[in-house]
């Protein structure tokens, strides 16, 4: 598998005459550089995704090229491409490409490595689905940089005519000047001539959005954040609906870029099934039952994503200490990295075993079925009003913080820190479901909350960094004396910063129990009384 950044400019033209005699006719420039002409070829791009759009939704599109230059016969490609607007024309975008016998996606996908694994990664136990087909004539120059026969760039005139299934089509004509050995900024000149000869201008979509367009397809969007606000007054079952789409909605348009490998998605979705987590154990008592019942196979989930994330956070700190090391020392780094790498790639394929699972696309169904109802609420939950179940849960969250808060001491365990770490992100978890209601008292009480969970935090990674580098150089094959002495510094430098959050917790904790608190509390008794 082949993995490269395109660049290339990309113009729509009314008719390829013009641009074809200016290249006919273009004389060699100052620099010296010449056109040469290469075989036209007749290419065959069928794009697929699967029936929720999940590659398109990860950011990609997939197309399976058939490519005839005659006597050569036939080659196929199977192209992951990036999906990216262009600017002024000039589109980047990152492609996984591989050779493949046959035309067959299935067999494509069911290889054990290459570009097929990379698909499954996406698309799980999902069937893939042709969207359209776009067959292009294709005449090619390349321009040669000047004295020998290096080709800085490749422009292509292509006739593309799409069709899609339901027997719909369109024409189009492009002229494309795709970057090789040369940035973009050395062929602007090139481009700018090109373009004023022949009257071009930049694309107002690529061919995969035109064969969209043909096909009469529209991938899903993300839902209106707008349909999912509440009110003090209405009743509870409804803002338990409400809050329930909210986080669920993010998750779930967070996992195709999950699949895709994001960490800043992973974190996303993470951050939104915890979410759902706290809210489902707030709602006991008052339902829905469907949901309920559902927690073992959400918090299943959240442990697999976690496992990914915590090698993901001790990546990252290493590839900020590699920078205050001295560089002689960096290389003393690198079998712990690889450790951490291969614990994250085995932690990663078991979240996509995960998110693959009968048991987990059985509750996206099934979750999906019942928001779309919006029934099954409890008796009390259609009785009580949201500004008085809120102000309920908040002070109960509040009150169990405080309980564990109020026993700190400099020499408590990391046990009682991390407890306290938990019942810190509840609590504001709690408010953030509900911040709508209570206005600047909400925002800046949960800043204060969100400085004591960072500073809680910290202590927390550092604490768990220490142990699990330890066991990283002491366990398994031996690594190198340097790297075990270069754990050593980094565990006491964890011990230090651990030290420093003890120190700091007790003025973050006043900052959430004092004014700030107040102010909360009047807003919660006032949207109470209100409703």
């Amino acid at each position: 598998m082949h993995k490269n950044t395109e660049q290339e400019w990309q113009f729509s033209a009314p008719g390829l005459d013009a641009a074809r005699a200016w290249l006919a006719a273009r004389p060699r420039d100052r620099d010296d550089r010449r056109l040469a002409v290469q075989p036209t070829l007749e290419l065959t791009d069928t794009y697929f995704d699967s029936p929720d759009w999940m590659i398109f939704r990860a950011g990609f599109a997939l197309r399976m090229r058939s490519e005839r230059t005659g006597a050569d016969g036939v080659q196929t490609e199977v192209t992951l491409k990036s999906l990216s607007k262009p600017q002024n024309g000039l589109a980047r975008r990152t492609e996984l490409s591989q050779r493949v016998h046959g035309a067959d996606m299935n067999a494509v996908i069911a290889s054990n490595n290459g570009i097929g694994e990379r698909i499954r990664e996406l698309i799980g136990e999902r069937p893939l689905k042709p969207l359209f087909r776009a067959n292009t004539r294709r005449e090619r120059q390349r321009l040669l940089e000047a004295g020998s026969d290096i080709p800085l760039a490749e422009v292509d005139l292509d006739e593309t005519y799409i069709e899609a299934p339901s027997g719909a089509s369109t024409e189009l004509k492009r002229v494309e000047v795709e970057c090789l050995n040369a940035t973009p900024a050395a062929l602007e000149p090139f481009v700018a001539q090109l373009r004023d000869a022949a009257q071009l201008e930049p694309v107002e979509m690529s061919k995969f959005s035109a064969g969209l367009l043909a096909a009469g397809l529209d991938p899903p969007r993300p839902p209106e954040r707008a349909s999912l606000e509440i009110s003090a007054a209405q009743p509870f079952a409804e803002t338990q609906f409400a809050l329930l789409r909210r986080y669920f909605a993010v998750m779930l348009e967070k996992e195709p870029l999950v699949r895709a490998g994001s960490p800043v998605a992973l974190h996303e979705m993470r951050v939104a099934a915890r979410h759902l987590d706290v809210l489902l154990r707030l709602f006991s008592g008052y339902g829905p039952r469907w949901a309920m019942g559902s927690r073992g196979t959400l918090r299943t989930l959240i442990r697999a994503l976690g496992s990914v994330r915590d090698c993901d956070v001790q990546l990252e700190y290493l590839h900020a200490s590699s920078a205050t090391i001295k560089e002689s020392d960096r290389a003393s780094i690198e079998p712990l990295r690889e450790r951490i790498t291969k614990q994250r790639d085995e932690a990663r394929a078991r979240l996509l075993r995960t998110l693959d699972s009968t048991r987990t696309r059985s509750w996206i169904a099934h979750w999906l079925d019942q928001l779309r109802l919006g029934t099954d609420s409890t008796a009390r939950a259609r009785a009580a009003t949201t500004a008085v179940v809120a102000r309920r849960l908040i002070r109960e969250s509040a009150d169990k913080l405080r309980k564990h808060a109020d026993r700190i001491k400099d020499d408590s365990s990391a046990d009682d820190f991390h407890e306290v770490r938990i019942l810190a992100k509840r609590l504001r978890y709690t408010i953030d479901a509900f911040s709508s209601l209570y206005g600047s008292a909400a925002r800046e009480y949960v800043v204060a909350l969100a400085r004591l969970q960072q500073l809680l935090g910290e202590h927390h990674d550092s604490t768990v960094r220490a142990k699990r580098f330890a066991e990283l150089v002491t366990t398994g094959r031996r690594v190198p004396a340097a790297t075990t002495f270069l754990v050593g510094r980094l565990v006491e430098r964890d011990q230090g910063q651990i030290r420093k959050c003890q120190r700091k917790f007790s003025k973050a904790y006043r900052r959430t129990t004092r004014r700030r608190w107040r102010e909360l509390l009047a807003s919660l008794r006032a949207q109470e009384r209100g409703s």
